[in-house]
């Protein structure tokens, strides 16, 4: 009998079926990844501690319609297959102090180690710093004697998604993937080749770790450079999205970012920070990337600031209404919402602050305490500000919905009454 690493009196698992896969966690990272390994003809279990979020992908998995694979769900641990192929898609948010919280992909991890077979391969799909996989994940599978590479398969390929886009998905991006030996790396090769088009392997985890956090740091800075140049600009008199749109007629050295009320969702504002704590215990911090983070958490208030200077330094009273609150266009999701940061510090300056948005449903906690409209026109409010542009509001309605406007965006037609101000 091979050695296998186990104990002397452990029974010896079977080797995994190849045709199974688990998804832990069926957010928008793992839900859609369920439903492209369904449809590349595996048979999928997704899991996640909230039912209805199963519920959700099953149903999504039956509108598409498909056959030769299956996605099913549970909340149970105990009723997870034996699978093949384990991907980690959970969220590692930053916690109160700011840190990376990386508790839910421990919990994941000990998840597979509990559960899988000999033989399979558990890949990490969820944000983390560098030295996570070899570190964390690699731990967590290689106890009882197992060892990463010849008992169990480990790697790690960051997602990619990006929600809202139609033409994005796990199968048309481009993949990262990494894994601390060969034959964890051709395994993991075959599950990916078979789901995305396009696998673009590196030679350790931690080049496909750090290239995440790059990715989200580089958009981090530049959003953040240009909400402050978009203050110059208008300071000059200059339309910041025409400069930004002449400027990327260029075709090297520029990619063009546009102003707004300052990054949010899940990835952007958190990323740097997952980064900056390994440079920092490494000895080479970022001051960049920290001028970043705060520039980028800083920008609610300064447009905040801007409108009390509209009205003489106080907005005590005011009654101003943010016109969306999700963190990006056409995209239902207050995961980091510089808008809702935003009507919180109205609110604590005293004004009266008011929101609407077409594509919220119930109120969440974050904003159940502040009045909501159905549209701007029911509000009359003493200024408006644009929070999130989506496609369903009518831009140059809500320029005339008060007797101030004021725009992060640069995207509202000017008046010649001076009502519309860039901030």
């Amino acid at each position: 009998m091979p050695d296998t690493g186990l104990r002397p009196d452990a029974p010896l698992p079977a080797i995994a079926p190849a045709g199974e896969v688990v998804v832990i966690g069926l957010g928008y990272v793992g839900r859609p990844l369920a439903l492209e390994a369904a449809a590349a003809g595996f048979l999928v279990t997704g899991f996640d501690l909230c039912a209805a979020a199963g519920r959700t992908a099953e149903a999504a998995w039956q509108a598409t319609g498909r056959r030769g694979g299956r996605l099913r769900s549970t909340s149970d641990p105990a009723a997870l297959p034996p699978a093949a192929t384990w991907l980690v898609c959970v969220p590692t948010p930053l916690d109160a102090a700011g840190r990376p919280d990386l508790s839910a992909v421990a919990a994941a991890f000990a998840t597979c180690r509990a559960r899988m077979p000999r033989g399979a391969l558990a890949c990490l799909v969820s944000t983390c710093q560098p030295g996570a996989t070899n570190g964390l994940c690699r731990a967590a599978l290689e106890q009882d004697g197992w060892r990463v590479g010849r008992d169990v398969f480990l790697a790690v390929s960051p997602e990619r998604e990006n929600p809202g886009d139609a033409q994005g998905g796990p199968r048309r991006i481009a993949r990262l993937l990494g894994a601390p030996d060969p034959a964890s790396l051709a395994q993991a090769r075959a599950f990916w080749d078979r789901v995305t088009d396009t696998v673009v392997p590196v030679a350790t985890p931690e080049i496909a770790e750090c290239a995440k956090l790059l990715e989200n740091s580089y958009r981090l800075v530049n959003v953040a450079l240009m909400d402050q140049l978009h203050a110059a600009f208008a300071a000059l008199g200059v339309p910041t999205r025409d400069v930004v749109a002449a400027a990327a007629t260029k075709p090297f050295g520029f990619a063009p970012f546009w102003p707004g009320l300052g990054a949010g969702g899940h990835c952007i504002p958190v990323d740097p920070a997952f980064l900056q704590m390994e440079a920092r215990r490494a000895g080479a911090p970022s001051r960049l990337l920290d001028l970043a983070l705060a520039a980028n958490e800083a920008r609610p208030g300064r447009v905040a600031a801007a409108i009390a200077d509209a009205f003489g330094g106080s907005i005590e009273g005011r009654r101003i209404l943010v016109a969306g609150v999700t963190y990006k266009p056409d995209v239902a999701d207050l995961r980091g919402a510089a808008p809702v940061a935003l009507l919180h510090g109205l609110r604590g300056a005293g004004a009266e602050a008011l929101w609407c948005d077409p594509l919220i449903g119930d109120p969440p906690p974050d904003l159940a305490e502040i009045p909501r409209v159905a549209h701007p026109a029911d509000a009359a409010p003493d200024a408006l500000v644009l929070g999130t542009p989506h496609r369903a509001f009518d831009l140059a309605a809500l320029a005339r919905a008060a007797p101030l406007v004021f725009d992060p965006f640069g995207l509202l037609p000017a008046d010649a009454e001076g009502r519309v101000r860039a901030v």
